[in-house]
């Protein structure tokens, strides 16, 4: 992350350590494991010097907030710092301070620390007030006493919880000490208001009792109503307590634990649709906020993308694209086993380069079978996707801990990761896009402190959703994407050539990359990371039950995917989804048996034909489309029809082979028939002359 200035404050510089510097001082305290908070702000045991800290690193503020913090208020930081000083300058007990970092860029603060020297204390104030120390009458009178104190002062922690009141015990009885200072209010403290800062200490009635009592004496009894204010601001904050949980359940805001509404589709290697309604509902409401900055990403994304997709001229004239999606063997039912060497031989076969390799989360028990399958890749370019689910989601330090393992046992081996899957699809887990950043940014932050070497592809949207898409490129948050992710289905059925809302495959993609073009969020690579058609005809092996092809059909259609992608000369690599699988698959291995489909031979001859081969251009006449790509010293032209057959006469130094290869003779006739089949023309590039494709009847 790009910082444009900083600030540092000590009170003391002979405390800073003589290479003290920020990077470094960063680094140490994100490898640092030594938490004492892991939640929205993070506080750590750390050593400066031969100074041993708490360091409490704040969380990132929003955009706004980043601007008011800025220019316009005080951070939370530096808001601690000045109020310890002002504690001791009083005489009040607080772990001493050490001083304050802030961290800016150009618009916004962007970080902030704050250190204070380690205390030793012996326990927290709710050893007394939940009444685990038989001294707590004892100890809740010197609380108060320490308290009335405060309060006669002038100053009132407003944060005035049992977590932030540490106590010694002392011969001479015991002390009090006071954390978490950035709110503190300095002024005149009224006998009713000096109450109701106890509060938020018990709803113990015989806790709150002594509490009023000591304090009544405190004030020499004139203030004889101290237990009913304390009684009543209890009530009140219970109160209003309860009226959030009643709107959030009215809002429909799901429980944290939500796993067990997430069941896997072992067949189809998915999530089974959501069908409970209810949770679906609740889920929507939950996000209303995240919804809403969706559609503010999406006007912005209206209005910008008729400018980047007529600038947008970046073509990928290299063609080295093509990929393959490889899950490790996990044969159910009637599937043959097909074992790792299997796999690469299959792989080795196609001489495809680019393979992508699941690693579900859920199955973390299981990790080292990923491992292995991937370390066998080593000659090949693999993109490895990690898939969350609602556990890691939730579970910050675990999700931490795992990305870390993979990363670090995958060193040498991969070194691009796709980070979450399918993030637009509730059945995927993700309540919000919001939830995905925070997911995402997980990964971001160990690349950014330890592993600058790997790559990180987001945000993955399923299908042509340019609200979704829009909102993950287009955000405020510190995350960066080393490449743009996308599942870009056709409608799972029909022809790649069809128009859905409008757009084609070829107007899709241009889109897509005219918005990666304008975001500041990633880089322009565009990865299309999974496209299949479900196959009519397997049962419950088939996704997408309402959308099914013929096999017949499949071949046909992801060769002409693959030349409509090279056409637009805007995707890095795209992967079809994917080797072995019954309803979709390359390779279908139900019944005992394993039966490559035609698909797979006609994947092979694209790749062979056309792989390392430099694009020129794509030429369309209404439904017939020809790619043309140099390689070597052949132009090779693949034609193919979307709509009626037609035909075209052929010369004699024209080498055409059909879909699978073979080789189409012309010898008694020079019409060669142009379908839904693609046909490949590889013409001597000294004598080659373009196909007109006006010519063609």
């Amino acid at each position: 992350m790009k910082t444009y200035q900083s600030k540092i404050v000590f009170n003391n510089k002979e405390k800073l350590p003589a290479e003290f510097s920020l990077d470094g001082f960063e680094k140490d305290f994100s490898d640092n494991q030594n938490f004492l908070k892991n939640d929205r702000n993070v506080v750590k045991i750390l050593s400066l010097g031969e100074i041993e800290t708490v360091i409490k690193s704040f969380k990132t503020p929003n955009f706004i907030q980043g601007v008011i913090y800025k220019f316009l208020r005080k951070s939370k930081a530096r808001r601690s710092y000045e109020n310890s000083l002002h504690l001791n300058k009083k005489g009040i007990k607080t772990p001493e301070p050490i001083g304050y970092i802030e961290v800016f860029d150009f618009f916004r603060l962007k970080q902030s620390y704050f250190i204070s020297r380690r205390l030793d204390f012996d326990f927290a104030l709710n050893f007394a007030t939940e009444k685990q120390s038989e001294d707590y009458k004892v100890i809740l009178k010197s609380f108060i006493n320490f308290t009335y104190d405060l309060h006669n002062k002038n100053i009132m922690h407003l944060d005035y919880v049992v977590g932030n009141v540490c106590i010694k015990k002392t011969i001479k009885g015991y002390e009090f000490y006071l954390v978490d200072l950035n709110r503190l209010y300095k002024g005149i403290i009224t006998p009713k208001k000096g109450v109701r800062n106890l509060a938020h200490l018990s709803n113990d009635s015989e806790i709150n009792k002594i509490l009023a009592d000591e304090y009544t004496k405190k004030l020499s009894n004139s203030f004889s109503n101290a237990y009913f204010y304390l009684e009543k601001s209890v009530q009140r904050k219970l109160k209003r307590s309860n009226l959030k949980r009643s709107i959030k359940a009215a809002f429909g805001i799901p429980p944290k634990a939500l796993a067990s509404h997430y069941v896997w589709d072992f067949y189809n290697n998915q999530p089974d649709v959501l069908n409970n309604k209810k949770l679906k509902n609740q889920i929507s409401i939950f996000a209303w906020f995240a919804n809403l900055k969706i559609l503010i990403a999406t006007l912005y994304a209206l209005i910008i993308l008729p400018v980047t997709y007529i600038i947008n001229k970046r073509t990928l004239e290299k063609i080295d694209s093509f990929g393959l999606c490889v899950n490790i063997d996990k044969p159910m039912d009637s599937q043959k086993s097909i074992n790792n060497n299997e796999l690469i031989e299959m792989i080795n076969e196609l001489s495809i380069s680019n393979i992508l390799v699941r690693i579900p989360l859920a199955d973390f028990d299981n990790i080292d079978k990923y491992i292995n399958f991937i370390s066998k890749l080593h000659n090949k370019d693999v993109l490895v996707c990690i898939l969350q689910d609602r556990e890691h989601i939730e579970d910050k330090k675990l999700t931490e801990e795992r990305f870390e393992y993979i990363f670090e046992e995958l060193n040498g081996v991969a070194n691009k990761f796709q980070i979450g899957n399918v993030i637009n699809r509730k059945k995927w887990s993700f309540l919000s896009v919001d939830e995905y950043f925070s997911f995402f940014k997980i990964a971001y932050d160990l690349k950014t402190n330890k592993f600058s070497n790997i790559k990180l592809l987001g945000s993955n949207i399923i299908d042509f959703d340019i609200p979704f898409f829009a909102r993950s490129i287009f955000h405020f948050r510190s995350i960066y994407y080393d490449g743009v992710s996308t599942q870009l289905y056709v409608d799972r059925r029909g022809a790649p050539e069809q128009k859905q809302f409008g757009f084609n495959t070829l107007s899709k993609i241009k889109t897509y990359a005219a918005l990666a073009l304008a975001s500041t969020k990633t880089s322009k690579d565009l990865y299309i990371t999974e496209v299949n058609w479900a196959l009519s005809g397997m049962g419950k092996w088939a996704p997408a039950k309402n959308y099914l092809t013929k096999e017949s059909l499949q071949a046909r259609y992801l060769i002409r995917y693959y030349l409509l992608m090279l056409g637009s000369g805007k995707v890095k690599k795209c992967y079809w989804h994917q080797l072995v699988a019954p309803g979709y698959g390359l390779v279908n291995n139900i019944n005992g048996e394993i039966i490559k489909r035609d698909a797979y031979y006609c994947f092979k001859h694209l790749i062979s034909t056309l792989d390392g081969g430099i694009y020129k251009k794509l030429k369309r006449k209404k439904n017939l489309y020809c790619l043309i790509v140099e390689k070597e010293n052949t132009i090779i032209e693949a034609i193919w029809s979307s709509g009626k057959n037609a035909c075209f006469k052929s010369k004699p130094n024209h080498l055409i082979t059909d879909i699978r290869g073979r080789v189409i003779e012309t010898k008694n006739s020079p019409l060669v028939n142009i379908s839904g089949e693609v046909i490949y023309l590889n013409k001597k590039k000294n004598n080659y002359e373009e196909i007109n494709l006006k010519a063609i009847y």
